[in-house]
């Protein structure tokens, strides 16, 4: 056997060890097979707000505890609104009220 070199040499060498050995005047033939098809996948996460165009990334400063207290008291009431939709629903007030 001749010891093979590079990168792939030895993938090559264990190759070539699994092979059974071939008799005089037969011919090995290669079982292909075909690929399995790819798992159907299901619906996945609905798109967020990042991908939605209506929306843009905005940075507000707000104090830590402040923060905290909204979140906490709109995770205990369950509505299923983030810190985002609270803002958003004040700021529609606010400009609602200067019109």
């Amino acid at each position: 056997m001749v010891k093979q070199s590079g990168k792939f040499g030895a993938l090559a060498e264990f190759r070539h060890q699994s092979q059974p050995q071939e008799e005089e005047g037969q011919t090995a033939t290669a079982v292909l097979t075909a690929p399995a098809p790819p798992a159907l996948r299901g619906r996945g996460r609905p798109a967020g707000k990042r991908s939605n165009p209506d929306f843009e990334p905005t940075n507000v400063l707000l104090r830590k505890r402040t923060k905290k207290l909204a979140g906490r008291i709109l995770e205990d009431t369950e509505a299923g609104q983030d810190l985002s939709e609270l803002i958003e629903d004040l700021l529609d007030k606010w400009i609602s009220a200067r019109a």
